[in-house]
């Protein structure tokens, strides 16, 4: 008996899983694995509850960022008629050095260059643009969190070992670092609450409360 409960659980949490996975994944364009905590699903699914749902996802697409790694915390999660209510939630998203890259060259136009990159510099809080010929060109910039915009403040632009004065540098770069994304508007009510640069690339804490997610 014990053992046929087990199977039923199982299989109750895979069905859970994938019906909440199926209205999230389309959200951030990637794969996710989902999972219920401790309490037993059948019991949850009674209730017409969920006291906390863990989101995980790699590769995922968070506005101007592709490639970003997701996990997800989300309280007392409730069916309603139409979709998920969510008490409220806690998301870390990790923007590694490739999917910065690719926002850069997003944010800028293409005015980056197809061939810039991106490295960190966690001691200092900045990340690195390097761009032009044989990437000689380095734009540092430190990210901030402003409300709820993340803005790039630019700190030096180099040629080689060679700091440029701001006048030059803008005439040199002609608008072409990014200096600020929009985060406002995210799904379930996410604000951004701390950022930091890792020696991976950006990390990104965001919180949320009460908010729906439609089926």
């Amino acid at each position: 008996m014990l053992a046929t409960g087990a199977v039923a659980e199982a299989a109750v949490r895979h069905r859970a899983a994938d019906r909440f996975t199926d209205r999230v994944e389309r959200r951030l364009r990637t794969g996710l694995d989902v999972g219920f905590g401790p309490t037993p699903v059948m019991l949850q699914l009674a209730r017409g509850a969920f006291s906390r749902v863990e989101v995980s996802g790699r590769d995922a697409t968070f506005r101007r960022f592709s490639g970003v790694d997701l996990r997800a915390e989300l309280d007392d999660v409730v069916r309603t008629g139409d979709g998920l209510s969510v008490r409220d939630s806690r998301v870390r998203a990790e923007m590694p050095a490739d999917a910065l890259a690719a926002a850069v060259a997003t944010v800028t136009g293409g005015a980056a260059g197809p061939s810039a990159t991106v490295t960190t510099d966690p001691a200092a809080s900045e990340l690195v643009v390097h761009t032009g010929p044989a990437g000689r060109i380095s734009v540092a910039f430190r990210p901030e969190l402003d409300g709820e915009n993340l803005r790039f403040q630019r700190t030096a632009v180099r040629i080689g070992e060679r700091a440029l004065p701001d006048g030059l540098a803008d005439r040199l770069l002609q608008g072409g670092t990014p200096r600020e994304l929009d985060l406002s508007g995210l799904p379930l009510s996410l604000a951004p609450r701390r950022l930091s640069v890792t020696d991976q690339g950006l990390r990104l804490d965001l919180a949320g409360g009460r908010s729906t997610v439609s089926a």
